[in-house]
């Protein structure tokens, strides 16, 4: 009984270690797929045209760190077939989502995706509206300046 609660213990001080430490899931790895889903499904929802897509979207991964619960995704859509998505079905633009994990399920809660640099009032309604927990950590190293501490 005691061997099988210190195991239990060293456990879950492992699992919180792991989570408290940024990480980019492997390619193919559950925790990828659901991200880039909940990305996908963002996409869609909110860049993608009227119109019928010719195939689905899959994205060329630039940037991911998850520390759970929070993640930082920046990537460039592609068709499944690898080609690029022209601009009759969707923006021309690099996506940066910081992403938050609830009840198992991953959801964009910020979405950083632009074409250029933000200016300064830009900046100070993105820096009012950054989630005061995330970790900037996740983010790269432009965003992390731009962001401060």
């Amino acid at each position: 009984m005691k061997k099988t609660l210190l195991l239990l213990m060293a456990l879950a001080s492992l699992t919180i270690a792991i989570q408290a430490n940024p990480h980019t899931p492997e390619p193919g790895s559950r925790e990828r797929i659901a991200i880039c889903d909940a990305a996908r499904a963002f996409v869609l929802s909110r860049y993608a045209s009227n119109q019928a897509l010719p195939q689905a979207i899959v994205f060329k991964i630039e940037h991911l760190s998850v520390q759970e619960p929070y993640c930082n995704f920046e990537a460039i859509p592609l068709f499944k077939d690898g080609s690029n998505i022209s601009t009759e079905y969707m923006e021309d633009i690099a996506f940066n989502f910081c992403l938050k994990k609830t009840a198992g399920r991953w959801d964009v809660i910020l979405d950083l995706s632009r074409t250029d640099v933000p200016d300064a009032a830009e900046l100070r309604t993105i820096k009012s509206n950054f989630p005061a927990d995330f970790p900037r950590s996740l983010m790269d190293d432009t965003w992390r300046q731009l962001l401060g501490k």
